[in-house]
Formats: structure tokens, C-alpha cells, sequence
């Protein structure tokens, strides 16, 4: 009995957090507090660890605007007051900490990115980084490459919200490269934007009432909770009592009233393999297009419709038409019906998987969408 007593108490889930931004100004407090927040709302007892910032508790390297005062005008900084800290989020050690949780047999693996990223120009999504402290990056090759050494059955979940964190979706190929076969593991992701764009949740504003990001809400989703503690509900869209990541990303593509613009790793997958012109895909009739979708996705496709006024069997066509790409100061209204093209286009392309030729691709579609509907935090 002895002998089985390891294995009864082993951990659902392993988690990593990186956070912070590259330099104190740049490290506002709400990426504090989205450290504190994803920690509290962890399982009792799961193993974590944070990188944040330098690694240092005792230095002022998070900004903030106090109370009452306008943000940017009289920010001041102040130390980091975290649960734990492990280090400063630098490339050596967000390298070491990766490989070791590789090499930890096969408990499965949640990695949460809270902080700034950034895309060089001309852009190349397979070169979007994650900035870490003192301006080092880590790009989604470098996270495309160390997934390889982990074993090929473990979970790996990660949730990036910075800027341009889409292009980390292409860690699904080798050495991030769309072009190149997917890579044969069990990785999914969560992104609060799409490769091109910025994403919202580095304010320096104390109020966390008024924050409004990817991480706000998919969380909530996932944990019942908000960063207040209270109850929410609404994410269960297939009612079975659960809340899947893939229904958070629904429930975040719904709420969010922000600048994002949430990509999951399924997305990413179908738009790679499945070869359908965009004439097609949005030629397809509305209530097909129902048919096809998860109880999550309809919720999805329902709600975005309407905020954006979007009505009959040609909305994929009238939407593809008035919200084919976004701005950089785009009204809500436009935000979710971009957001309806993109939901609609993945729902569309992902039914083409049953059929596709190739059997080794279906099948890492199917586990992808295994693994997307899982949560990690309410196992």
C-alpha cells in the first residue's frame, strides 16, 4: 500500500508562472495581481512557481497609479507582494524552469505568461516575443523548441495574454512554423490576441473592478470565481457541470469588452490544414453553421451576432464584409465582429476535420480538442 501511496497523491497539474514586464516602467501592478489572482485561484496544494520581474522582493519594480490619481501622471513603484517567488522571469531561467517540469514524469503541465510582448517588422508571428526582464525574449520558436523535450503524452496548457501572444499559437509546429508538421505532443494554448494586434491588461490602476482583459475572464470562467472572489456563472454551455477551457475561450470571446482578440490553438490548427476557400466558408448558411458548432460555440456565435447587429441565414458573408480585419481604435461593436469571422471561420474549417485524408492529422485534431476542453484549475 506503501508503494501506491506516491502515485494516489501525485499532483493533478504542475504550474508555471512568468510575469512582469522588461523594466520597472513597464511593469505595471496589474501584472502583479495577476500573479496574485491565478494563485489564489489555484487547486490546494498544486506545485507552482512564479518568475516575476528581477526576482527581487525587496526592490520597488512594479508601478502604480495610487488612488484617486490619474494613470501616468503620478505613478509611483513599489515591491512586488507575491505568494511566492522563485526568480527573475530572465531567459535562462524561464528555459530551466520549462526543462524541468519536462523532466517530471508525466503530470501535466499549465504555463501562465502575464506581462508585454512585442513583433518585429516586417512582422513574422514565428518571431513573436514574450518580453522578460531587461528586455530579453522569448519567441515561439524558443517555446515551440522546448516543448520537444517533454514526453509526447503529457498535457501542456499554456495561457499567454501579452501583446501579439497569437503567434505563440504556431508552437502547435515544429520550430513554430506553420509550414512544417504539427508537432506530435499533447500541447494546447489560449491567447488574448491575434499575432497583429495588442491585447489589453497592463494598466497601472489599483482598481481591479474596472479590469477588463483575457485573463479576467477567462479565469473566472474556469475557477467560478472573479477577482473579487465572487461567483460567476454562465460558462457551462453544455450544462454538464463543468467548465472547460474551450467554453472559458467562449465565455472570454463574449465578455471581454476590451481591445482582444482571443486565438486558441484549434484555430490555428484548422487554418493550417484545412485547405477551403473564404468564399466557401462564408457562403455557408447561419443555421449550418450552428449545427456544426460545440454548445459553447453557439453561445459564442449567438451573443456576438447579436452586439453586432447581425441577422439572417448571409450573416457569415455580411460579416466577413463589414468586419474583415480591425483598426487600431475600433468601436466594441467592430471588436466582436471581427470576433464573430474569425469563431465562425474555425467552426466552419474544424467540421472539414472528420473528413480530411489524412488520418495522423485528424487524429491530433481530435486530441487537440480533447485537451482545449479540460481545466486544469477544477480538474
Amino acid at each position: 500500500m506503501n508503494l501506491l501511496l506516491p502515485l494516489l497523491l501525485a499532483p493533478a497539474t504542475r504550474f508555471l508562472v512568468v510575469g512582469g514586464g522588461p523594466n520597472p516602467a513597464n511593469n505595471q501592478v496589474a501584472l502583479e495581481f495577476n500573479v496574485q489572482h491565478f494563485a489564489r485561484i489555484l487547486p490546494k496544494d498544486a506545485p507552482y512557481r512564479v518568475l516575476f520581474a528581477d526576482g527581487d522582493a525587496g526592490t520597488a519594480t512594479v508601478r502604480f497609479t495610487p488612488e484617486g490619481q490619474t494613470p501616468g501622471l503620478k505613478d509611483q513603484y513599489k515591491q512586488p507582494q507575491l505568494p511566492r517567488l522563485d526568480g527573475a522571469a530572465s531567459l535562462e531561467n524561464v528555459n530551466r524552469e520549462i526543462a524541468s517540469l519536462a523532466s517530471g514524469g508525466k503530470t501535466p503541465v499549465f504555463l501562465y505568461f502575464t506581462g508585454h510582448g512585442t513583433i518585429p517588422k516586417p512582422p513574422n508571428p514565428r518571431l513573436s516575443s514574450f518580453n522578460l526582464w531587461k528586455f530579453e525574449n522569448f519567441t515561439a520558436v524558443d517555446f515551440a523548441r522546448s516543448l520537444t523535450s517533454f514526453p509526447k503524452d503529457v498535457p501542456i496548457v499554456a495561457l499567454m495574454v501579452q501583446c501579439h501572444s497569437g503567434g505563440f499559437a504556431k508552437s502547435l509546429f515544429k520550430d513554430g512554423d506553420p509550414d512544417q508538421p504539427p508537432l506530435n505532443n499533447r500541447f494546447c494554448g489560449f491567447y488574448a490576441s491575434i499575432e497583429s494586434r495588442s491585447a489589453a491588461g497592463c494598466t497601472p490602476s489599483i482598481n481591479t473592478k474596472s479590469y477588463r482583459d483575457f485573463t479576467t475572464y477567462f479565469v473566472a470562467a474556469l475557477a467560478g470565481e472573479d477577482r473579487q472572489g465572487q461567483k460567476v456563472s454562465g460558462a457551462d454551455y453544455d450544462g454538464n457541470g463543468k467548465v472547460g477551457m474551450n467554453e472559458a475561450f467562449c465565455y472570454a470571446l463574449v465578455n471581454d469588452d476590451s481591445i482582444d482578440t482571443p486565438v486558441c490553438t484549434s484555430d490555428e490548427f484548422v487554418r493550417r490544414v484545412v485547405k477551403m476557400p473564404e468564399e466557401e466558408i462564408f457562403a455557408t448558411p447561419y443555421s449550418s453553421v450552428l449545427k456544426m458548432a460545440t454548445p459553447a460555440q453557439r453561445g459564442a456565435l449567438e451573443a456576438l451576432s447579436t452586439s453586432a447587429g447581425l441577422k439572417g441565414e448571409d450573416r457569415l458573408a455580411v460579416a466577413f464584409e463589414n468586419y474583415p480585419s480591425l483598426g487600431s481604435r475600433d468601436s466594441m461593436d467592430r471588436i466582436r465582429g471581427f470576433r464573430f469571422v474569425r469563431l465562425a471561420k474555425t467552426v466552419v474549417m474544424g467540421s472539414k476535420m472528420a473528413s480530411h485524408s489524412d488520418a495522423a492529422l485528424r487524429r491530433r485534431y481530435e486530441t487537440l480538442i480533447k485537451d482545449e476542453a479540460a481545466n486544469p484549475l477544477r480538474p
